[in-house]
């Protein structure tokens, strides 16, 4: 009995994938849990896991080539059917959120015997990639040059086994046996992109072009905005740092995620989406953070943070963008967020405003803590305070619904033992 294996949608965005490099062959035995191949995203390469078992007993798609997510992409079977025509599958290894149409799938089942053995010549004699032309574009994700760099890999010099001589992480194992020829003359990779050429999208760079002009499109958005007094959170930080009973660095983020956790269970129009004729109320606190990365950002997916502590917060937020920084983010990480913030308090940056990330409801922008005059008790003083900026969707929520969210906001930070409850 054949079993399909189809992609599966990796992130809330995803609506295709390309393989990148299959790491199982024809006839291989496949197990739960086995990592089968490498999968560009939307949001970054990942890896693909079986979620069933059998033998490898066809592969569909290709190398190189890109698939909606739904379509099958290769068969397992038992040992017997390696290399035999299979019959109509009747099981599937994952379930899909969505399903290709029909002539889609019955253009995917379809595979010509000429195809099989131009598959089978490539995996017997795999061509040499050829050696890489002067001024030749380097063809590599961010996480294979932020490795390449740690190692001190000169990527110009490393021959890509991926479509279209893309370097893949596998690629980097055998960097010093596998060297092309130095181009001579050949410049270093540039900090900075060259004025005057057109730089071609990366798939993540073009996903996040038309998610933000669909959304500032499609959603009203209106914008609220408080300053917080950050000073007591200050010292709360300062104290966590110096015990030692605390193993999680405790950061301005994470009491930011904790704070806004509570500020939502309070006022749960905010944790929402919209549906076209309603808001789905969430059940689930789950708060993406956004992340930059070289050419983009991600927003891995801190989940139940209604039911997480500060200390664990930190614990998991911690390993989360980890995760994402290494390129190694699992499915579960970039999916089911309800509510997004964006910090860019690590720059020196006083106010900005976040486009929605759609179909959220909301999302906060929160700048850097400076020093600032304060009134207090009728004196001026020198405070600690923060600027925040709620974007909303105005089909979802209304002015005053946003302003009730950062006053529960600003008096939870501006007295955050509680968040420690």
């Amino acid at each position: 009995m054949a079993t399909e294996v189809i992609m599966p949608r990796m992130s809330d965005t995803m609506e295709e994938g390309k393989i990148l490099k299959w790491l199982k062959k024809v006839g291989d035995r496949i197990e739960v849990g086995d990592i089968i191949a490498e999968v560009e995203t939307d949001k970054a390469d990942m890896e693909m896991e079986a979620l069933d078992d059998g033998f490898l007993t066809e592969i569909r798609a290709q190398e190189g080539e890109s698939v909606p997510v739904g379509a099958v992409i290769a068969l397992l079977g038992e040992e017997a059917e390696v290399g035999v025509a299979p019959a109509p599958p009747t099981r599937t290894v994952s379930s899909p959120a969505s399903t290709p149409p029909a002539e889609k799938r019955a253009d995917a089942q379809a595979s010509p015997p000429a195809a099989k053995k131009v598959r089978k010549i490539r995996e017997a004699a795999p061509k040499k990639p050829p050696a890489r032309k002067k001024d030749e574009r380097i063809l590599a994700s961010p996480i294979v040059r932020k490795i390449a760099a740690e190692r001190g890999i000169e990527l110009a010099r490393v021959r890509g086994s991926g479509p279209g001589g893309r370097i893949i992480k596998q690629d980097l194992e055998g960097a010093e046996a596998a060297t092309l020829p130095a181009v001579e003359s050949s410049p270093p990779p540039p900090v900075s992109p060259p004025t005057g050429k057109v730089e071609p999208f990366s798939r993540m760079r073009a996903t996040i072009a038309k998610r933000m002009a669909d959304s500032m499109r499609e959603a009203p958005h209106f914008y609220v905005t408080t300053e917080i007094d950050m000073s007591e959170a200050v010292r709360l930080r300062t104290s966590l740092k110096l015990s030692d009973r605390v193993s999680a660095e405790v950061t301005y983020t994470h009491l930011l995620v904790k704070a806004v956790a509570v500020a939502l269970g309070r006022h749960p129009r905010l944790n929402a989406s919209f549906t076209g004729d309603g808001r789905e109320l969430k059940a689930e606190i789950n708060i993406g953070i956004a992340v930059a990365l070289d050419d983009g950002l991600i927003v891995p997916v801190l989940h139940d943070c209604q039911v997480l502590s500060l200390l664990d917060i930190a614990a998991q937020a911690n390993a989360l963008v980890e995760r994402a920084r290494a390129g190694k983010p699992t499915t579960q990480d970039l999916s089911g967020g309800s509510f997004t913030i964006s910090n860019l308090g690590m720059y020196p940056v006083e106010h900005f405003t976040a486009v929605i990330n759609p179909p959220q409801a909301a999302i906060l922008a929160t700048s850097a803590i400076k020093e600032r005059p304060a009134v207090r008790d009728g004196q001026v003083v020198i405070a600690r305070t923060m600027m925040v900026t709620l974007s909303c969707d105005h089909r979802v929520l209304d002015g005053a619904t946003g302003a009730q969210f950062l006053e529960e906001l600003k008096n939870l930070l501006e007295n955050p033992v509680g968040l420690m409850v």
